[in-house]
């Protein structure tokens, strides 16, 4: 029954699943959609050329095996899609970079998605996965230089439909608060809802964040789905962030529960750049 709008293929250089392996597994395992969302981080760190690829590739790729899905009735995975209705969407997920907005839109101008993901993975040109990043700093400040540069930068490109995972920077180190919280970080939290819900952009519910990483698990602050939705809030997008096929779709359902009782009856997911709505 699930949308899951934030997966990668390995047309991302971290991904380990082609576009055909996973769309297989979301047959077999139940999902309405699944959109391919690629890495596109330009002037990564130390990585420039690694995270980008040929749009053009991609989505020639999606294209042919969602053809196969549909139409070859001697796949068998084609044969399951005539039950299970899975749909394919064509997105991206650009990384955003003070500096780095106008390569972006020239990079991508000219191309059609059905979804395109904001999200920011360089601070202060730095990957937070190498660990450099957090050196001589507490939580507070690392979570609040990871916050500023998402406001600074979303509220400059503008240009996407699905703020991704907000929360990312607690996944790679393990200090002794793993949570973005409406409490603590409410002076970026608070102006960045208001601007995802006035202009009807979704806010993600990464799973992938949510997973024991570095001796610790990050935590959802229930609070911040609550504050989206008395701003106006509407559009929540589930996102597993898969790199391996067998990750898409994961914790769905327990999520689904979580949001429900945040007041959220439906998820959102893209087709064309336009948010469509789904029952929980």
């Amino acid at each position: 029954m699930f949308f899951d709008n934030h997966t990668h293929s390995t047309f991302s250089p971290d991904a380990r699943t082609t576009v055909e392996e996973s769309i297989a597994y979301a047959v077999s395992h139940g999902l309405s959609g699944i959109a391919f969302t690629d890495h596109l981080d330009l002037d990564a760190p130390a990585r420039d050329n690694e995270f980008k690829f040929s749009i053009a590739q991609q989505q020639q790729e999606i294209e042919h095996c969602s053809h196969l899905l549909h139409e070859s009735s001697q796949r068998v995975v084609c044969r399951e899609a005539e039950i299970t209705k899975l749909q394919v969407f064509k997105g991206i997920e650009v990384g955003l970079q003070p500096g780095s907005l106008g390569k972006i839109r020239e990079y991508v101008k000219g191309f059609d998605f059905d979804v395109v993901i904001g999200s920011v993975h360089f601070v202060e040109h730095l990957d937070p996965y190498m660990q450099t990043y957090y050196e001589g700093k507490d939580y507070k400040r690392a979570y609040s230089g990871a916050l500023e540069a998402i406001c600074k930068t979303a509220f400059e490109y503008r240009d996407f439909d699905i703020l991704g995972h907000y929360d990312y920077i607690t996944r790679y180190r393990n200090y002794p608060c793993r949570s973005i919280t409406l409490a603590e970080f409410g002076d970026y939290m608070e102006p960045l809802l208001k601007f995802l819900a006035e202009s009807g952009k979704a806010l993600e519910i990464n799973t992938n964040t949510y997973r024991e990483r570095f001796g610790g698990t990050p935590v959802l602050d229930l609070n911040i789905l609550k504050r989206f939705k008395e701003l106006g809030g509407e559009a929540l997008s589930f996102g597993s962030d898969a790199h391996d096929a067998f990750r898409l779709g994961e914790s769905f359902e327990f999520y689904a529960e979580v949001v429900k009782k945040c007041g959220f009856t439906h998820l959102a997911y893209y087709k064309d750049r336009k948010p469509h709505f789904y029952k929980i």
